[in-house]
């Protein structure tokens, strides 16, 4: 595996942390994010959707959301479709609390070309527009059915 392809997680890994340290001698005010549901196991050919309950959210709006990958029985492909890290920007809206919708399609983010199933674990977090990270949660094991 080449070094390079751990730069841009490494990066965004290291910020998420030092935003989150820095946050942390907040006022309180920090968003708070909570798995509400996933669909576990992942058949093939369907998405994995992982509904999100934030609260403190009121400088949620145009933030960061983050997702962290990790395999537990699989290396991860020479030239995967998607890398591990992957963020996105929250559309702008008037909400102190609601819920966010992470989404990943089977072929390409969750499917490889073995026939072993896969387990991963994914953690989440976000970024208010201040820089202000909630606390990074963690899903519990999610099997990928690969037929």
């Amino acid at each position: 595996m080449k070094l390079s392809c751990l730069l841009l997680p490494g990066i965004l890994i290291t910020m998420t942390i030092a935003v989150s340290a820095c946050s942390k001698s907040g006022n309180g005010s920090k968003p708070k994010i909570s798995i509400e549901s996933l669909n576990n196991p992942v058949q093939p050919d369907e998405s994995l959707t992982v509904n999100i309950k934030f609260t403190n959210g009121s400088k949620l709006s145009k933030g960061t959301f983050v997702a962290f990958r990790t395999r537990l029985n699989q290396i991860q492909p020479p030239n995967p479709v998607s890398g591990d890290t992957v963020s996105f920007k929250i559309p702008e809206f008037s909400a102190e609390k609601g819920e966010l919708q992470f989404i990943q399609p089977y072929q390409g983010y969750l499917h490889f070309i073995d026939h072993i199933n896969d387990t991963l674990v994914l953690k989440f977090a976000v970024i208010d527009v201040n820089g202000i990270s909630s606390d990074t949660i963690s899903s519990p094991q999610i099997i990928v059915i690969n037929p």
